[in-house]
């Protein structure tokens, strides 16, 4: 649950020293604002004025951890479905802010030359791999659609990403 701060492995609402901290719904729930939060396993394994909606995409994370490559499809296609629907909402709505992104990527995930790669392989035919079992350091892409997307643009730490979010809801 983003705080604005970095955490470590399977904590939420706490800090590295684990200091308590609010999260963005605790934050939203006060100032009137329907909050939810849907997650695809157990959160911590990662209106008047409005509402604010949280959808996690879990398995995508355990089929990196896995190395579950048809696993990861399957999940990243049902994610997408549930984003195209989102985005139909805030399209329709005009008035919706729409932020998609992940909190890392894990297992360096990519795509290479499909058999033997001795540094000159065929890329004609390449085949899904993955460089670890781990969370990874890969950046990963934050998109935004509607008002204050713009707020969303260029590389940033991911723990900016609630400073954006307060700050989008203090200027209303």
């Amino acid at each position: 649950m983003a705080t604005g701060y970095k955490t470590y492995n399977i904590a939420v609402g706490v800090d590295l020293d684990t200091m308590v901290r609010e999260n963005i719904v605790e934050i939203l729930s006060k100032k009137g604002f329907m909050t939810g939060v849907i997650a695809t396993s157990n959160v911590t394994d990662a209106t008047p004025a409005g509402f604010f909606l949280m959808v996690e995409g879990s398995q995508i994370d355990w089929a990196g951890h896995g190395n579950q490559v048809e696993n990861m499809k399957a999940e990243v296609n049902d994610f997408e479905r549930t984003i195209n629907e989102v985005m139909d909402y805030a399209e329709k709505n005009g008035e919706t802010l729409v932020i998609v992104t992940a909190d890392h990527e894990t297992g360096g995930f990519t795509l290479g030359a499909q058999g033997e790669n001795d540094g000159y392989g065929d890329y004609s035919l390449i085949e899904p791999t993955f460089a670890s079992t781990n969370h990874s350091a890969a950046l990963v892409p934050v998109f935004a659609f509607g008002p204050g997307a713009e707020n969303f643009i260029g590389v940033y730490e991911n723990t900016e990403i609630f400073h954006k979010l307060v700050s989008l809801m203090e200027s209303e």
